[in-house]
């Protein structure tokens, strides 16, 4: 392909003007979309202080607008870095969040709609350079759009598996790195819902007690304290400490997609009705309760709690 359209086709995905300098925030942007769409990885900006966390959300939202501009639909947030002990290492004083899309999002059953949960969802990996798996808490919110519409509270809560990938070599990573990477999130698989959602449950959430499981053997295992002490608590950062960070990637309000067909997914296509949005308008998930376990293609996953319904998923 020649090299002026290779350009003129990566402006347009981005949203960079014709004649306009790529700044540092595009490239990278452009080397982690490139990356993303393969499974390989990109070297990091060398050393941690080439890239601050101001530089990362910038990134994020490049990635972001590219994608609403291909036809991805915005479906919630994901936050990370929710572990306070690990925040002094990294001078953190605060989580980190990025946008979920509904074309990363597959139900593993709900409630609702009555779907039998008891078999394993069959999940597409796609193009992957280093998935990871990790066992969280979601919220769902019907009809809400932005941080403030949380202070009202979860219409349901439901275990998930997040399925993470990481686009620097070897893991090696740095908390902005993290973010400007797409969060890490490569996609979600949502167990059935509990609905309604009560003061009393909530509290409850922050003893809870997951583990993730593979043909009988416990590969981890965590408890609602690992995310901020509880999993509500996360919420609480929506509406404070990550409200301009979520606004930062401009994924929600009148310049977001509607409901309408979404482009064809450039890593992986789901089958027809395995990737849904289940009527859901916003999720969030809460952060990791359990350490990384590597994913593997073919491996059969049992996620479970003890106040949460269980399910199972295989990544194809």
């Amino acid at each position: 392909m020649d090299l002026q359209v290779r350009v003129a086709q990566l402006r347009k995905m981005t949203g960079i003007p014709r004649g306009s300098r790529p700044t540092r925030e595009y490239v990278l942007a452009q080397a982690l979309l490139r990356a993303e769409a393969v499974g390989t990885v990109v070297e990091p900006p060398a050393g941690p202080g080439e890239l601050t966390m101001d530089d990362a959300y910038a990134v994020g939202a490049l990635i972001a607008g590219a994608r609403l501009r291909q036809g991805w639909r915005f479906g919630g947030w994901k936050v990370g870095f929710t572990n306070r002990r690990i925040w002094p290492r990294w001078g953190l004083d605060r989580p980190m969040v990025a946008p979920v899309y509904r074309e990363t999002v597959f139900e593993a059953g709900s409630g609702r709609d009555g779907r039998d949960a008891a078999h394993p969802l069959r999940v597409p990996a796609g193009r992957r350079a280093a998935l990871r798996i990790e066992v969280e808490v979601v919220f769902g919110f019907e009809g809400a759009a932005g941080p403030a519409d949380v202070a009202a509270g979860p219409d349901w809560v439901a275990l998930g598996a997040e399925l993470v990938d990481c686009h620097y070599p070897g893991w090696e990573l740095h908390p902005a790195h993290s973010v400007a990477d797409f969060g890490l999130h490569a996609g979600l698989v949502v167990g059935p819902r509990v609905a309604p959602v009560s003061p009393r449950m909530l509290r409850a959430l922050d003893g809870v007690a997951a583990t993730l499981s593979a043909a009988g053997e416990r590969l981890a295992e965590g408890n609602g304290q690992a995310v901020l002490g509880g999993p509500a608590n996360v919420l609480a950062e929506l509406r404070g400490s990550l409200a301009k960070r979520m606004a930062g990637y401009g994924v929600t309000g009148s310049g977001a997609p509607g409901d309408r067909e979404s482009a064809r997914h450039p890593v992986a296509t789901p089958s027809s009705g395995e990737a849904t949005d289940g009527g859901q308008r916003y999720l969030v998930s809460t952060g990791t309760l359990t350490p990384l376990v590597e994913a593997r293609i073919g491996t059969t996953y049992e996620v479970a709690a003890d106040l949460l319904p269980s399910f199972s998923f295989v990544l194809v």
